[in-house]
């Protein structure tokens, strides 16, 4: 496969800003066919100077940076080469917060914020991009296998709290960035639905633990990642976090202040079975990965039922099937949600 990379002078590269499916072919401020820093499969990929030969073009920067900056057009410009050429462009939207931003038939964006129910086809979910915490922290390919207890164990380690000051901060957070939106352009319609996570996890976290039939292992954090100071404390809180996901059967998912959960994917590469609690998210690849296989998806309208929800099916799985569904999400995150797999596959998600 061929890719074209577009070389405006306008754009400023920023490799920490990349595309991140592009960072195994920028190196010292160039794009390069081999880097050998990077171990993803690459073969059979490189990049071409001339459109005319490419199968696919990729927009380096996320589109946020061309709209920021005032660069629509450029977007624009790579449309009418993917069309010219009779290609598919590729871009990536980034940030929390899901802004919609204008849409171009010859080209596609992947993103993790946003709400599934107002975005086009044309926007196509993306998995977090993790290292492989397995090998980091236990340093092991093995994945180590609970069994199946009576009553099924119940994860979360994170930001959780009924402070008012956090509830405030939150709140006002999503004040400023509709805010700021009204004046970009007051008809707008993506305005961010106001969403306090640290009081909505809490208050879910509480219902789970009233429930007597349920085991939890909840850490409760007032701050993001505990609001770690140096990198002891970055190295212990991570450790923290992903021993408690590794002594849950089940680990609680939702939604920070984008819409969007990083926890799934942690969950699924440490091999448990993500609760995920659906709040019109967009879930990647979802015509490649059949995800009723992999998770416990809740719809938000279904919170209040959540702890039944969890029995029913810890009830009606088998032991040996329970063992399965561990091995198998662990499969799923090596062998799909990663880069590697999407730039080897981009061409699936052609228009």
């Amino acid at each position: 496969m061929n890719i074209f990379i577009p070389q405006d002078k306008e754009v400023i590269l920023n490799k920490k800003s990349l595309f991140v499916i592009l960072k195994p072919f920028f190196q010292n401020g160039k794009w390069v066919n081999n880097n050998s820093y990077y171990s993803w499969d690459l073969n059979g990929i490189n990049i071409v100077t001339d459109l005319k030969k490419s199968d696919v073009l990729f927009i380096p920067m996320p589109i946020n940076y061309y709209h920021e900056n005032k660069m629509i057009y450029l977007i624009k410009k790579y449309n009418e080469y993917c069309e010219k050429f009779k290609i598919t462009g590729f871009g990536i939207i980034s940030g929390d917060f899901g802004m919609e931003f204008p849409e171009f038939n010859d080209i596609v964006y992947f993103r993790m914020s946003g709400f599934r129910s107002s975005l086009s086809l044309k926007n196509q979910g993306f998995p977090a991009s993790l290292s492989d915490q397995y090998k980091k922290i236990y340093e092991t390919d093995e994945i180590l296998i609970r069994e199946k207890s009576l009553a099924p164990r119940i994860g979360f380690c994170g930001h959780a709290t009924s402070n008012k000051f956090v509830y405030i901060k939150q709140s006002f957070n999503f004040f400023f960035e509709n805010i700021k939106r009204f004046f970009q352009n007051p008809f707008r319609k993506d305005y961010e639905p106001l969403f306090q996570s640290g009081l909505k996890r809490f208050n879910i976290l509480k219902n789970i633990e009233n429930n007597k039939n349920l085991h939890t292992n909840f850490i409760y954090r007032e701050k993001y990642r505990a609001g770690f100071k140096n990198l002891d404390e970055k190295k212990r809180t991570t450790i923290e976090y992903y021993d408690n996901i590794l002594s849950s059967d089940y680990i609680i998912c939702i939604r920070g202040t984008g819409n969007f959960s990083i926890r799934l994917y942690e969950t699924l590469m440490m091999g448990r079975i993500p609760i995920f609690i659906d709040t019109d998210c967009l879930l990647p690849f979802t015509d490649k990965i059949n995800w009723e296989k992999h998770i416990i998806q809740i719809n938000w309208s279904d919170i209040n039922n959540l702890p039944q929800i969890i029995l029913n099916f810890h009830n009606n799985i088998s032991d040996s099937n329970f063992k399965k569904q561990q091995k198998k999400n662990r499969e799923l995150w090596l062998e799909k949600l990663n880069p590697s797999w999407l730039l080897q596959n981009i061409l699936h998600f052609r228009n």
